[in-house]
């Protein structure tokens, strides 16, 4: 099944690839997610939690092969639609429709799966649960709430209904039993990613969302120990929902000594905020109470591969990261964020080059920007420029921030855009056919002494959907190579001119086929 070797892309020395044509994946590999494959929980009979986190093959189990699309397969149904129903042979799978049915997460009619916005604690309906949430926070409609975290989150309905209303949401939940939810989400066009908590840091910087939701999300809170940097991800709200009087005390007992501070409470739903000064924080400390404050050892922005620990990090009190300090979006958009206040001549130069940039990228392809591209990957960002110049395109951006470069994601977060650690060395958390567009910015320039190019461009295939777009922006030592490979993958690229005509870089405009597994 291996492809014929290509060599590993040096960044001094100009590749030398001639074409190859890359095989397809067995057809049982058509939902490959290297980094949370069951196979291997399976393979080392082991399902505990800690084996549901990523877990990366060597090297030599890595796949050089194409992932097929599942017999039948549509492109997906052009966003907003899409929220409400997808093509059933695009996601051919039962398990949530059979064993959820009276839930009415979603239901399957003819040809396409249909997603009404029931679920375990919506039974009027993901609408009137957000409106009975948006009367117990009322920030919820006037701009001061733009990022959310959904853990446990299903099929994404309630951050479905948030995008109608302004609110950007990260769904979160593992691959586990519940087959294909996240899956579900991203075929939705809804932003989502394979993750779960119980022993590592999520991928995020500390003090980045607004607001988080757990609804029956079956994290045990204050059993083995409180997962507390989960609760420093964020900086506002926090809605979790009651199951069991004893447990609901517990964890009031466990926020209250963690500076969290009773809001608002309705029916099951109850809120949380988040302290917004030091004093409640100076007070632990002094009183030695359980949980401590963390030490200097670790920075609290700090989120792949880091374990959880169970301390307090204290929010830098004079970069002032609380909601009340923010402007409202979409003023926060452009205002140049606290974290890099030292470098805002850097912040507004980056902002007016993506302005640039992106107007020459719609004149060679008049797709971004129209319903066709719904959702994108900027693969190596900085501050988030490419999706700032996006956002009036029906389109969400997922940022991603090298783990290997600046650290700069906690910028991206505070200006309500949403976005992720990654090495591009290693898989990405999420299921094959996820994304309508990739894009990059000298991510090979960057990263080739560490990855090999065949491998990072494999995986912009597994994710990418048929007929998906990449813009690929390249040093010209590197975009013939990139071009050689990409036709082996049965991408169509055509090289163009940067907007400067720079001749150190160009740009590739590429699109995937649509092709189906000869096993099929």
């Amino acid at each position: 099944m291996d492809a014929p070797p290509i060599v590993q892309m040096k960044s001094k020395v100009t590749p030398q690839v001639k074409p190859v044509a890359f095989p397809e994946c067995n057809s049982d590999y058509q939902d490959y997610t290297p980094c949370t494959d069951p196979r291997r929980w399976r393979k080392y009979g082991n399902y505990r939690l800690t084996h549901m986190e990523r877990h990366c093959p060597p090297i030599y189990e890595r796949k050089e092969c194409l992932v097929p699309p599942p017999d039948g397969y549509k492109q997906p149904i052009r966003w907003p639609k899409s929220k409400h129903e997808c093509w059933y042979r695009n996601v051919p799978y039962d398990w949530i429709n059979n064993k959820k049915s009276n839930q009415n997460w979603l239901r399957k009619q003819g040809e396409k799966f249909l997603f009404p916005g029931g679920g375990t604690m919506f039974p009027r309906g993901v609408g009137a649960y957000v409106d009975l949430m948006q009367d117990l926070i009322p920030e919820m409609k006037d701009g001061t709430i733009r990022t959310a975290i959904d853990t446990g989150c299903g099929v994404a309905s309630w951050g479905a209904d948030l995008l109608d209303r302004g609110i950007l949401t990260v769904s979160l939940a593992p691959r586990d039993n519940h087959q294909a939810q996240v899956q579900f989400a991203l075929e939705r066009g809804i932003p989502a990613i394979l993750g779960i908590l119980s022993t590592q840091r999520l991928p995020f910087p500390a003090n980045s969302f607004d607001m988080a939701h757990c609804s029956r999300c079956l994290i045990p809170w204050t059993e083995f120990g409180p997962p507390i940097n989960y609760k420093n991800r964020w900086h506002g709200w926090n809605a979790t929902v009651e199951e069991q009087k004893a447990d609901f005390d517990k964890l009031k007992e466990l926020l209250r000594s963690m500076c969290f501070q009773f809001y608002n409470m309705k029916n099951d739903i109850a809120v949380w905020q988040k302290s917004s000064d030091n004093n409640c924080y100076d007070q632990l400390s002094v009183s030695n109470s359980y949980p401590p404050m963390c030490d200097d050892s670790v920075d609290p922005d700090a989120g792949w591969y880091i374990p959880l620990r169970t301390c307090l990090s204290i929010p830098p009190q004079k970069l002032k990261l609380g909601l009340e300090f923010s402007p409202k979006w979409p003023d926060r958009l452009h205002v140049t964020p606290k974290r890099i206040t030292s470098r805002a001549g850097r912040f507004k130069n980056d902002e007016s080059k993506w302005k640039r940039r992106v107007r020459h990228y719609k004149t060679l392809l008049p797709a971004l920007g129209n319903e066709e591209i719904r959702n994108v990957m900027d693969m190596n960002t900085l501050y988030g420029g490419f999706a700032a110049s996006l956002i009036n395109s029906p389109a969400w951006v997922m940022n991603v921030v090298s783990s290997n470069g600046i650290n700069s994601l906690g910028v991206i977060y505070d200006r309500g855009l949403i976005g992720i650690y990654h090495d591009w060395c290693e898989a990405f958390s999420t299921y094959p056919r996820t994304y309508d567009l990739l894009h990059l910015d000298g991510l090979f320039t960057a990263e080739s002494h560490r990855c090999d190019m065949k491998y990072v461009l494999l995986e912009m295939d597994r994710i990418l959907r048929p007929k998906g777009y990449a813009i690929i922006r390249e040093s010209n030592v590197f975009i013939d190579a990139i071009a050689a490979i990409s036709t082996g993958m049965r991408w169509n690229c055509q090289k163009h001119d940067t907007e400067y005509e720079v001749q150190k870089e160009k740009l590739l405009i590429c699109r995937k086929k649509l092709w189906y597994s000869k096993a099929q």
